[in-house]
């Protein structure tokens, strides 16, 4: 089995969570896993709004073992090594607001692999779930 969909980013966040809770049924995933992936995807699109200007797409891909989501967005911004390796202290104004890391730190903690990479000027993180047995 293998599925592919593409969906740009926009402002359309319940449609995409939509989207992707579709996806995630259809692989099999569990609830948690379904909630987990919806959060995380959630948040990377609302980085690509926040941080890189809105432009990007989010790519959808099911395989025999994973669901796997991709968010690329145009600008590049996002390096490799941007996802921080403990919580983020969120204990001043030193830092300007949405730039804490939480978000970055939470895909990683609630999907089973979560990546960056660049290539072409643009950044891409990549949200992967193990698909369950039915």
């Amino acid at each position: 089995m293998s599925s592919t969909t593409v969906w740009p980013v926009s402002d359309d966040l319940a449609g995409l969570r939509l989207l992707v809770d579709t996806y995630a049924r259809r692989a099999g995933l569990a609830s948690r896993q379904r909630e987990d992936l919806k959060l995380a995807v959630n948040e990377a699109v609302t980085n690509v709004l926040d941080h890189a200007g809105g432009r990007g797409e989010v790519r959808l891909r099911i395989d025999d073992e994973h669901l796997t989501v991709d968010i690329c967005d145009k600008a590049g911004l996002l390096a490799p090594d941007a996802f921080p390796a403990q919580l983020p202290e969120i204990d001043g104004l030193a830092r300007k607001p949405g730039s804490f890391g939480v978000g970055l730190w939470l895909m990683r903690q609630v999907c089973d692999e979560a990546t960056i990479t660049q290539q072409a000027g643009e950044s891409r993180v990549s949200l992967r779930m193990r698909r369950t047995e039915s």
